[in-house]
């Protein structure tokens, strides 16, 4: 196991761990720049340094901006609510329109976004890239599809509605909207999935901190 987490409900099962976390355990944080409030999901720290290896997280956008600066980290963003943004990133332009789209960019590129038309919330999903990196995929509303498993850590949070987890073996985990399912050492194999809007973050390449993620 790369750490212990204790949340909501923990499964030990004979391929993995996995640990439900709900909004409950979600903590609120100003923006380095003072704009805005992050709401962190989970993360995990750098022993002994100011940082995190990764970290998971919602925002509200109200207003138009420039993005706070984190040097060395790869960043995802997704849409969630609202009618859209524009990202301007260090000379490239990413439109998201649409529910779960996504943009990829380096978080030292100064980036600035512009809303379409009202207010707009995301998920974030940031990586130090010195210590690991990470593969976001998103699924909208899927009647059946799956996650292509091939890393240690697995998250996957739910938008909304139920989503069920068919677990090999082991039967299936549902998770309610708005919660983060942490699936440490997962089976190898596709992780088939139905029932509701989600996004799936696999990490790999993570030193063995001797550290706990913190939410």
């Amino acid at each position: 196991m790369l750490f212990e987490l204790e949340g909501e409900h923990t499964r030990i099962t004979r391929m993995h761990t996995s640990t439900l976390l709900g909004p409950e355990t979600f903590q609120s944080m100003p923006w380095r720049n003072g704009l805005g409030t992050t709401v962190e999901l989970l993360r995990q720290d750098l022993p002994g340094e100011t940082g995190f290896a990764w970290r998971l997280s919602m925002a509200d956008v109200t207003e138009d901006g420039e993005f706070s600066n984190f040097s060395g980290y790869d960043r995802t963003l997704l849409l969630l609510e609202g009618n859209g943004l524009t990202l301007d990133c260090g000379g490239a332009r990413h439109r998201l329109e649409q529910p779960l789209q996504a943009a990829r960019f380096r978080g030292e590129d100064a980036t600035v976004a512009t809303l379409h038309d009202g207010p707009v919330k995301d998920f974030n999903v940031m990586t130090s890239r010195q210590h690991c990196n990470a593969r976001v995929s998103a699924h909208a509303k899927p009647t059946a599809t799956h996650i292509e498993v091939s890393t240690k850590l697995l998250l996957i949070y739910a938008v909304t509605g139920d989503l069920r987890i068919d677990s090999s073996g082991d039967g299936n985990l549902r998770i309610p909207p708005q919660h983060l399912l942490v699936v440490q050492d997962p089976v190898a194999e596709p992780l088939p999935c139905r029932g509701a809007s989600f996004i799936a973050t696999q990490i790999s390449n993570i030193a063995q901190y001797d550290t706990d993620p913190q939410n």
